[in-house]
């Protein structure tokens, strides 16, 4: 007798409408090259906006996660422009995730300040 398979269960994760409705969209990796070539505009970043698109790259939030090693080896990237690229990438993000945090602290501080029943009423205690 074969023995049986394991039965698994998956979680799925997704926010909620209200959340995502106050998240701007991600940044365009063509953005981030701009951005990046206007301060350093010597190291000419926006040619390398096909090879990132080859990679799947194309958005801030994934360019975050890759090392200046793949910036050299993949992308073709010299050492300087890679650890450039790179840091800029990084900075830009972790901007972008406090951005975040803190427009879904302000949301739930205002969802805290709204009362819970609408039927009630705001009425000050006389004595």
């Amino acid at each position: 007798m074969a023995p049986q398979p394991l039965k698994r269960s998956f979680a799925l994760y997704m926010d909620s409408d209200e959340e995502s409705d106050n998240e701007e969209p991600p940044q365009h990796i063509k953005d981030v090259l701009t951005n990046v070539h206007s301060r350093y505009p010597a190291m000419n970043f926006p040619q390398y906006a096909d090879k990132l698109k080859d990679h799947g790259i194309l958005y801030l939030q994934t360019a975050a996660h890759f090392s200046i090693k793949f910036y050299e080896e993949k992308v073709g990237m010299p050492e300087g422009a890679a650890y450039t690229f790179q840091s800029c990438v990084s900075k830009t993000h972790m901007k972008a995730e406090l951005a975040k945090g803190r427009r879904r602290a302000k949301g739930k501080k205002k969802q805290r300040a709204q009362p819970d029943d609408e039927d009630e009423e705001n009425i000050r205690p006389s004595f």
